[in-house]
């Protein structure tokens, strides 16, 4: 009777609304706002259910944990859809699927891959293969927890002390996990400790999600009628032909989602270098230098969530100088071409941390390379024709220019140049009229010489 009366009373508590949010892309700091802050909302409003459709290739270790502490807290009844089809819940994707009272997939997508990484991004990490892949820290590269992303022994075992104890820290999580859900806790240790990944169909009879749903509709209706254990108790779900309502990423957690993303880091830096680079090439022109500095303040919010590699932003740091000084010194597109080089390879080793998934892509890259190399061509094109050109400023401006005499006489006497009346000297008698070039500049004194009265020949003012 009482086993009833629960039920009865579950099933009033979930006949509400169904919240959704939808991950697309990397569990960062702003997505796990975005969820917390949903399933918060569920909660309040008394919605039936949460679901969230997933489909991630891994993150940030505290982003999430923030998110299994909200699911494994929730009243409301959270569902995991990874989905549509050819998702997949890689890395931290694993342990928020596996953290839901439900957790179903969409025919097509795949779940596993979540091995931590090696301390020092050397490559190794003990998985090898999928977990080459799915992987995301390096602390020392100066990036946040990874999540996937934490250090453990490179080669399964042979690591130090404290990337053991690591390893064995994310794998008392997973296990803490897997039991509280009552799934396969034996496969989420392989997921972690041998970068496992499987199927749809392999996760269903694993024991490793409960549904394969091929649409949230058909979700929806899967789950009706299912009994879940929530922080508030169990509850009866009632979610066929619920309310479906969505929760968009607000403007702040959209950013901080953005920024999360290795190419538009990439881009940023290189766009805040190239910006102060053209700015100490043209000091004044402030727009450059101030867009520059704040696209690096920009790529540095985001490097701080993310982990990354020093050498590789070593390279692209270097890319700008040695493009400046194929500007300054000239090095027929040597210095042009080496910076290149480094910018492709510096883009390349940016986040390839111990497997990072999450690299540069070779759009971005291309792009950046290209700009590059063709801005830093031209710009040394531009100072070397610049040397090249007669000089058109100060007195050595005024050599070989003509103008006429104003005031005749032996000697000495007064020129109109330029509309400018200056005094000047030279051998002979000249008449006034007379066409002369200026040979010489002695402070405000001219040098002149006579010269043929061709027509169009002066440069001077006209004739006084």
């Amino acid at each position: 009777m009482i086993t009833l009366l629960l039920a009865l009373f579950s099933t009033v508590l979930a006949a509400g609304p169904v919240h959704v949010a939808t991950l697309k892309g990397g569990v960062d700091p702003g997505s796990s706002t975005y969820i917390v802050g949903a399933i918060e909302q569920a909660e309040a409003s008394g919605a039936s259910a949460f679901v969230l459709v997933l489909d991630t290739p891994g993150g940030l270790v505290t982003s999430a944990r923030e998110i299994v502490s909200a699911e494994l807290g929730a009243e409301v009844p959270v569902v995991v859809w990874v989905g549509p089809s050819g998702a997949r819940a890689g890395s931290a994707g694993v342990f928020l699927t596996m953290a839901a009272n439900v957790a179903a997939m969409a025919p097509g997508t795949t779940i596993g891959a979540a091995h931590p990484v090696d301390m020092f991004g050397g490559g190794g990490g003990g998985g090898g293969g999928d977990a080459a892949e799915e992987a995301t820290e390096d602390p020392t590269g100066g990036g946040a927890d990874g999540v996937d992303g934490l250090p453990v022994p490179a080669g399964g075992g042979g690591g130090s002390v404290m990337e053991e104890k690591v390893l064995n820290d994310v794998l008392a999580w997973t296990r803490a996990i897997a039991e509280q859900r009552g799934r396969n806790a034996e496969w989420a240790e392989s997921a972690v400790r041998e970068s496992a990944a499987i199927t749809d169909s392999e996760a269903l009879s694993l024991g490793v999600i409960d549904l394969v749903s091929p649409t949230l509709e058909q979700l929806l209706v899967d789950l009706d009628g299912r009994v879940v254990q929530t922080a508030a108790g169990p509850v009866t779900l009632a979610t066929a032909g619920a309310e479906i309502v969505h929760h968009e990423m607000s403007t702040r957690q959209q950013v901080l989602h953005w920024l999360g993303d290795p190419n538009v880091l990439f881009v940023l830096v290189g766009l805040g270098l190239l910006g102060l680079y053209v700015e100490f090439n043209n000091p004044g022109l402030i727009v450059p230098g101030v867009l520059g500095a704040a696209l690096l303040i920009g790529a540095g919010i985001g490097m701080s969530m993310v982990p990354f590699n020093i050498g590789g932003l070593l390279l692209v740091i270097f890319a700008f100088i040695a493009y400046g000084l194929e500007a300054y010194i000239g090095g027929m597109g040597i210095f042009a071409i080496a910076g290149t080089v480094a910018l492709v390879i510096g883009g390349l080793l940016l986040f390839d941390v111990s497997g990072f998934d999450r690299r540069v892509g070779l759009g971005p890259l291309g792009i950046m390379a290209g700009v590059g190399f063709l801005g830093a061509m031209a710009v040394a094109a531009l100072v070397a024709r610049a040397h090249t050109r007669p000089v058109a400023l100060g007195r050595e401006g005024l050599l070989g220019d003509r103008g006429e005499v104003l005031r005749g006489g032996v000697g000495s006497g007064r020129v109109m140049l330029h509309g400018e009346d200056w005094s000047a000297r030279w051998s002979g008698e000249l008449a006034v009229g007379r066409p002369v070039r200026v040979i010489a500049v002695d402070g405000l004194i001219l040098t002149v010489e006579p010269v043929a009265d061709e027509p169009g020949g002066s440069t001077g003012a006209p004739v006084v």
